[in-house]
């Protein structure tokens, strides 16, 4: 009979940490984490005038050149007109134009700037600092895992 496979390691708790119901809940787990990830990105991006919402629509217009708002607030789970908002404020920033899409009059095709392409460079380096900050913690392998593991949660 094989022998039963052994028990992943946890991370031990702080010592004279509160006891919480919710230390093996994983969804509570994942929302601990986006916290301590905001507050690296918030310190890491402090002076570009981009917020975390802010910076996931430009870096989807960047990898999407004329792509549609609505595609937008599809990919990142949101209401339209959240996404309207950003839109509008990174247009305001210089960062994205739009552009009239041909194919449906009142819908708009979104694209970087020349101003945007450049500033992207720099929020690029620094989001990928902010990652490897985030997850310093983790071998190569235990981070690529775990990225698994967030898309298998998030596209079941």
């Amino acid at each position: 009979m094989p022998k039963p496979a052994p028990e992943p390691e946890v991370a031990p708790l702080r010592e004279n940490a509160i006891v919480s119901p919710l230390a093996e809940s994983p969804a509570f787990l994942v929302r601990l984490a986006q916290l301590r990830a905001f507050d690296e990105f918030h310190r890491n991006f402090a002076g570009l005038g981009v917020t975390p919402a802010g910076f996931s629509v430009f870096a989807l217009i960047v990898a999407n050149p004329g792509i549609r708002p609505g595609a937008i607030a599809e990919e990142l789970r949101v209401k339209p007109s959240n996404v309207a908002v950003l839109v509008n404020g990174l247009v305001s920033a210089g960062l994205v134009r739009r552009e009239a899409d041909q194919a449906e009059l009142r819908a708009s095709l979104l694209h970087p700037t020349a101003a945007g392409s450049r500033a992207w460079r720099e929020m690029d380096r620094i989001q990928r600092e902010t990652d490897a900050q985030f997850a310093a913690g983790l071998t190569p392998a235990e981070r690529s895992q775990f990225v698994t593991l967030l898309r298998k949660l998030l596209h079941r």
